[in-house]
């Protein structure tokens, strides 16, 4: 037995279907339909993002870099606010 997949726009997918079912040799599955994903920018920087802070804790973990402390960057942050 040989397998097609088929694309067929939304507008003739019933007419479509109820042609193929006439063929008795023919079996229908029912799959899911794919979307495509398209990230956004946004979705991309974020992305980056954690890709370099993974990587920094990667580095950290192997002893090659030290990594600032919570009360560090706190204090940090406070600073910046005044």
């Amino acid at each position: 037995m040989k397998q097609i997949t088929l694309s067929v726009p939304d507008r003739e997918y019933t007419f479509f279907i109820k042609v193929i079912k006439a063929f008795s040799f023919v079996k229908i599955e029912k799959t899911k339909t794919v979307k495509e994903c398209v990230p956004t920018p946004e979705q991309l920087e974020w992305v980056e993002g954690l890709k370099s802070a993974l990587e920094e804790v990667e580095e950290h973990q192997q002893g090659k870099k030290q990594l600032q402390s919570a009360r560090d960057f706190l204090r940090e942050l406070k600073e910046e606010q005044i």
